[in-house]
């Protein structure tokens, strides 16, 4: 990973600087654009870990990016209506980086937001404030939100001096999933081994 990082930080910063950028605009960019990368990949790793669940318990997957389109088929347009939030004089998408769903009687039913996020800084409320505005509404407070995490600076990851990344995020979550072998287990923060069992429990 080490190596992939260096050779895309190189090429990109060339790139930019090609472009017109000056360095450290093109550095800015370059973060920016690595933190993308990865958060991409991580999201790929957790669609493959439970692709075959989702097949054998005839689950769906899309996320927010394709329900932002102006194109969309008649399903995915119901699963965005199925989750979409009213702030009377505008209605807005929750973050959802997959969104697993069924089909039941025709009809798209929402049973999961995955949030995936490679670290927090400062944003630890984000995925919590989406929960909140989902459990306000009796057409979405079923959904589950589950939050997938490295959690690289660990700010989540050990209970001795609790930070408030933690606090907030186990409070108000349903789940929280950590892809890393050393932190401090508790009731709904797991290994990312569990995050199938908890899935089966909603089906």
């Amino acid at each position: 990973m080490k190596n992939k990082k260096i050779f895309f930080y190189e090429a990109k910063i060339k790139e930019l600087i090609d472009k017109g950028f000056s360095i450290n605009e093109a550095s800015i960019k370059t973060r920016q654009g690595w933190v993308i990368v990865i958060g991409r990949g991580l999201e790929s790793v957790i669609e493959i870990l439970i692709e075959d669940f989702c097949k054998n318990n005839q689950l769906k997957i899309t996320n927010d990016k394709i329900l932002k389109s102006t194109k969309l088929t008649q399903e995915l347009e119901s699963v965005k209506k199925a989750i979409i939030i009213d702030f009377g004089e505008y209605f807005l998408l929750p973050d959802g980086d997959i969104i697993i769903y069924r089909i039941i009687n025709n009809a798209p039913k929402v049973i999961a937001i995955l949030s995936i996020k490679n670290s927090f800084r400062e944003r630890c409320t984000e995925t919590p404030y989406w929960k909140i505005k989902l459990a306000q509404s009796d057409s979405t407070k079923h959904i589950k939100v589950f939050m997938v995490t490295p959690d690289n600076d660990n700010e989540i990851s050990f209970n001795m001096k609790a930070k408030k990344s933690r606090i907030v995020m186990e409070y108000e979550l349903d789940g929280i999933y950590l892809a890393k072998k050393s932190f401090d287990m508790s009731r709904k923060i797991k290994s990312i081994d569990k995050l199938i069992d908890d899935l089966k429990s909603l089906i």
